[in-house]
């Protein structure tokens, strides 16, 4: 006989008895007796499971801290945080943000700043963990907003700093580098050394993805002299300048010092039992020994690292395509086509665009090496969709924001001129009715301010008139680069056409940031001359060849030069120089100190100058055109020598043919 015994919570379990055959009476008796033993059974079982189930104490002491606060909202707050950060503790960052969010609400509620900037830090770190930067932003703002209501300077600081790394991240450079001086000048004035290294080193991180590595490397040297001053690092402080040394050394090429310093950073945070740290120097070294070839090594340190993730998706997905490019690599082409298949699945993907891009052209490249070429053509047309919207969406809000910018400029610039001249009228009204014996005195003081300002007006209308000037120089350069991409793509080779933009994509960000910059350095300059020439050599089908000389004690990356003056006389060589050119042209550029200048010399052997080509360069392009307004107001506002001159080398030279063009820049450095 089988009984099927259940209980109050709906678990059960079978009693399994053999019976004789009896009566109906003895069988009802023996059914009882039978009976007893397991109905102490299911009451033994029922009991167990009442006790063994786990109760949540923390919950537990939660409901009654707000049970008891009642409408204490300072109790009630901290009763919400502490919850949350439990909940966050135990991996559940999205219901922990549901406790802050009511925390954040009662702070507000009853004003209290203090508390309401620290929650509000709090939880701007959690959205950071689960890749939702827009929250994140958002919060941070508030967090600043309250802070600078207290007399909390450290918390100022380390808000606004969080706030530059968040657009650092996400690529808004211009506010990063905003709220990044901002915490700076917090910590610097009021002579806060605590945790003083993260700040330099977000600084420093913010430069480096503007591939200013000059600054970069100023802080992080800044970060390792206080490294050891009390209070000056954490532990994760101390970790992420090892960790900006390694990547100096990797951007020098200095491979082996890089896994050096990748090696202590290891090893200090596994001495600290630091998992982020010791993620950060397996994938970093992965990285290294990519580099250097080594393939399984790579790939053995990427998957170490993947025990030492955190919350944040983005390890996750970039880990993956580590891993995936290295599969590629190694022709282990179906391996690497799981882990890019699973990136592509995840929603977090569309936080980040640099790793989007990438898992679409792994896409691309695993399904075509697998001859997969239907999917492969697929994902390379959802692959040129992505860039193409990225690249479209970034030019614009660039030219949208560098047009309000100037538009602003201009009619602030008015309002002073009209306060001005305001002022002036009612010192006059003033003046006229004044004691005859301060007429004089008042005339002249009149006369000395007005001097003043014409002068500061004449200055600021020079720096906006340059402004305006290498801001029409941008649009011009980028779309003469996009007419050759578009001819290039006409001819159907879609594997080179995405290197051209790939290759353009860098010169574009360059060319961004460069525009709105009075000075760039040396360095800055030629490579994005390089990057234009290798662009149009590309275009023109290596119907061309350049060489660039300058002595090897030139100190490019100190020498600061009024940026993109080159770039319209190299754009004339190539369009017009090699216009009839099928091969063998040859494009020289050297660069000399010259002390106070930098001589460039460009020499191309075209066809040289024409009484034709005479008559259609008498028409200046818009470039040329801009050169010359802008060479102007250099000379007007540094008072010194900006001089170039044309040379058809046919005239001197009756054997040689082409131009050389000889330009001496001044140099802009502060000393």
């Amino acid at each position: 006989m089988v009984f099927n015994i259940e209980s109050t919570d709906g678990s059960s379990f079978q009693c399994i008895q053999k019976l004789p055959p009896y009566s109906f009476k003895q069988l009802c008796i023996t059914c009882l007796l039978s009976l007893l033993p397991y109905i102490s059974q299911c009451a033994t079982h029922i009991a167990g499971n009442n006790t063994n189930k786990p109760q949540d104490s923390i919950k537990i002491n939660f409901n009654q801290k707000i049970a008891d606060a009642e409408n204490d909202n300072i109790k009630l707050t901290e009763a919400y945080f502490e919850y949350g950060k439990h909940l966050k503790a135990s991996g559940n960052s999205k219901k922990a943000i549901i406790q802050f969010e009511k925390a954040l609400e009662i702070a507000q509620s009853s004003n209290n700043n203090e508390k309401l900037a620290t929650i509000a830090n709090y939880t701007g770190n959690t959205y950071v963990s689960i890749g939702d930067f827009t929250a994140s932003n958002k919060i941070y703002l508030l967090a600043l907003k309250a802070s600078k209501k207290t007399a909390n300077s450290g918390e100022t600081a380390k808000i606004s700093m969080n706030l530059a790394s968040n657009y650092n991240y996400i690529g808004d450079y211009e506010k990063a580098t905003k709220y990044g001086l901002y915490a700076l000048k917090v910590k610097e004035t009021t002579h806060n050394l605590e945790r003083i290294c993260y700040h330099y080193i977000a600084m420093g991180n913010i430069f480096r993805e503007n591939d200013n590595v000059v600054k970069w490397e100023e802080y992080v040297r800044k970060a390792y002299k206080m490294k050891d001053v009390k209070d000056c690092a954490s532990i994760s402080d101390i970790a992420k300048i090892y960790n900006s040394l390694g990547g100096l050394a990797v951007r020098k090429e200095k491979l082996e010092q890089a896994l050096m310093y990748y090696d202590t950073l290891m090893v200090l945070s596994k001495k600290a039992n630091y998992k982020q740290g010791i993620n950060t120097a397996l994938t970093n070294s992965a990285g290294v020994y990519k580099q250097l070839n080594n393939f399984s090594k790579a790939l053995e340190l990427s998957t170490e690292a993947e025990q030492y993730f955190g919350e944040n998706p983005y390890e996750s997905i970039f880990n993956k395509n580590f891993k995936a490019e290295l599969y590629n690599l190694t022709e282990q082409y179906k391996k690497g086509l799981s882990l890019v298949n699973e990136n592509i699945q995840k929603e977090e993907i569309n936080y980040y665009s640099t790793e989007k891009l990438k898992t679409l052209e792994l896409l691309y490249q695993l399904n075509y090496n697998l001859k997969n070429y239907e999917k492969a053509f697929f994902w390379n047309d959802s692959l040129r969709s992505t860039e193409t919207l990225l690249r479209d969406q970034h030019i614009r809000e660039s030219f949208e924001e560098l047009e309000t910018k100037y538009e602003t400029e201009k009619k602030e610039q008015q309002i002073e001129i009209l306060t001005t001249e305001n002022k002036l009228k009612n010192q006059r009204i003033n003046a006229g009715i004044a004691i005859v014996s301060f007429l004089t005195i008042s005339i002249f003081l009149i006369l000395y301010i007005l001097n003043i300002r014409k002068k500061q007006a004449i200055l600021k209308q020079n720096d906006l008139q340059q402004q305006v000037l290498r801001t029409q120089m941008n649009p011009h350069f980028m779309f003469n680069v996009l007419g050759s991409i578009q001819n290039f793509m006409m001819q159907n080779d879609t594997r080179k056409a995405s290197n051209f933009l790939s290759q353009f994509a860098t010169l574009t960000r360059a060319t961004l940031n460069n525009s709105t910059a009075e000075t760039i350095s040396l360095a800055d300059e030629m490579n994005m001359i390089k990057n234009y020439i290798e662009l149009e050599k590309m275009r023109k089908q290596n119907k061309f060849d350049y060489t660039i000389e300058y002595d090897n004690d030139l100190e490019v990356d100190f020498i600061q030069i009024p940026p993109m003056l080159i770039q319209p006389f190299i754009e004339n060589s190539i369009k017009h120089g090699f216009k009839n050119v099928n091969k063998g042209g040859l494009l020289k550029i050297s660069i000399t100190d010259k002390i106070h200048w930098i001589e460039f010399v460009i020499e191309d052997n075209g066809e040289g100058l024409t009484n034709k080509t005479d008559k259609q360069n008498s028409h200046k392009s818009m470039a040329m055109s801009i050169f010359e307004k802008r060479r102007k107001l250099i000379q007007q506002k540094y008072k010194t020598d900006f001089k170039f001159e044309i040379l058809n080398l046919k005239d001197k030279y009756p054997k040689q043919s082409g131009v050389r063009i000889t330009i001496s820049i001044p140099i802009l450095n502060n000393d």
